[in-house]
């Protein structure tokens, strides 16, 4: 009877197997590695992106700031030049008012009355003065309520008056003066009207 030893061959085919096994653990842990340096060095690139990304966002923001602070200086100059034209505006308006309030009176004056006293005091008017008849001091009622610098104009009181030989209407008016009127101020209308407010008339 022929007896063969197979030990020798199991022990091969053992180590076999038990090389092949470390091999594969080898070949898992190594692929295993380079997958974690694979997202590592991903995630390093993405981040480093991000971060250089964050960085000229915050060049842009700190440039914009600056835009903004150079409109607000800007802004602050434009409103100061404002101011300053507004106050040049007012005084031309007040050096000029007086004058147009003058050839106003004037152009509004008939040829038959004459004024002999012209008072104002904050923004009051009172004439008084001599005129031939009532529709002459009715005419310049009605030319003073017309025009922009006088307002609420009201005849106060007519009396009959004797110049020498001549009858006159001694008259008095009260207004209010406006010599800076507002812009959208127009010619008003209606001064006939108030030629019929008289206190007393003669």
């Amino acid at each position: 009877m022929i007896r063969i030893n197979l030990l020798p061959v199991r022990e091969i085919e053992a180590k076999f197997g038990r090389r092949h096994e470390l091999i594969l653990a080898g070949l898992f842990v190594g692929l295993t590695i380079v997958l974690i340096l694979g997202v590592y060095l991903f995630q390093s690139t993405r981040l480093s992106s991000l971060e250089n990304g964050l960085a000229q966002l915050r060049k842009e923001v700190e440039a914009l700031n600056t835009q903004v602070k150079g409109m607000e200086g800007i802004e602050k100059r434009i409103g100061v030049l404002k101011s300053k034209i507004k106050v040049i505006e007012d005084l031309n308006k007040k050096k000029t008012g007086p004058v147009r309030v003058m050839e106003n009176l004037s152009s509004a004056t008939p040829s038959r009355l004459w004024l002999t006293q012209f008072k104002e005091t904050g923004g009051a008017l009172s004439l008084n003065g001599l005129a031939v008849d009532n529709q002459t001091i009715a005419e310049f009622l009605k030319a003073l309520s017309s025009s922009v610098y006088f307002n609420n104009v009201e005849l106060v009181e007519t009396t009959q008056i004797q110049q020498g030989d001549i009858p006159l209407k001694k008259f008095s008016i009260r207004s209010d003066l406006l010599y800076q009127p507002p812009p959208s101020a127009s010619p008003k209308k209606g001064g006939a009207a108030s030629a019929k407010k008289g206190g007393k008339q003669g």
